[in-house]
């Protein structure tokens, strides 16, 4: 008999997961897949709910903070943010360089600020609202999403996303010798 409970309850949670109308949806396109598919609580809280924490933490922070490090309502000082190793061995700015203080330019609405400090960042914090949404709407509705994509387009978006870092660098480079952060 206890084995025939054990049984059901694996029957119980199976059939909970199959509720009308959440059932595994699927999106195909030029060999690349989005999938929609129903989760339990347990598999969200391992993925989603702590990187809908990290943005939530990072818009906060990003709200909060003055790219000058001092909070916005009361001027005092958190340079514990900002340090980066590469740019006080050498002189020279990494590939990131500029993105925390065009974050925090962000949260202050101030674009053009935020583009001096790293031109992707600006970019970069825009993609990082719909990612959010995604996320909440995935933990509230439990479904998880998911996307396949083509080895060459893989290989293709990494080639692109280089270049497109190495050029926003020294565009950087240029714009902080001209603005005298550098």
């Amino acid at each position: 008999m206890a084995g025939k409970q054990e049984n059901f309850s694996g029957i119980d949670r199976e059939l909970a997961l199959r509720v009308p109308g959440a059932a595994e949806r699927r999106f195909s396109f030029a060999g690349n897949e989005i999938r929609i598919s129903p989760a339990s609580w347990r598999k969200l809280v391992v993925l989603e709910v702590p990187l809908l924490a990290l943005l939530a933490l990072v818009f906060i922070i990003s709200a909060v903070v003055t790219p000058g490090f001092e909070l916005r309502s009361s001027g005092i000082d958190v340079p514990w943010l900002y340090s980066c190793p590469l740019l006080a061995l050498t002189g020279v700015p990494c590939l990131l360089c500029g993105m925390t203080r065009s974050f925090l330019a962000m949260g202050g609405l101030d674009l053009r600020q935020a583009f001096i400090f790293h031109p992707l960042g600006p970019v970069l914090f825009a993609s990082l609202v719909p990612l959010a949404v995604v996320l909440l709407v995935s933990t509230a509705s439990g479904r998880r999403f998911g996307i396949s994509i083509t080895r060459s387009l893989r290989r293709q978006l990494i080639a692109w996303g280089s270049l497109i870092v190495l050029a926003a660098w020294v565009a950087k480079i240029i714009i902080w010798r001209q603005t005298g952060l550098l």
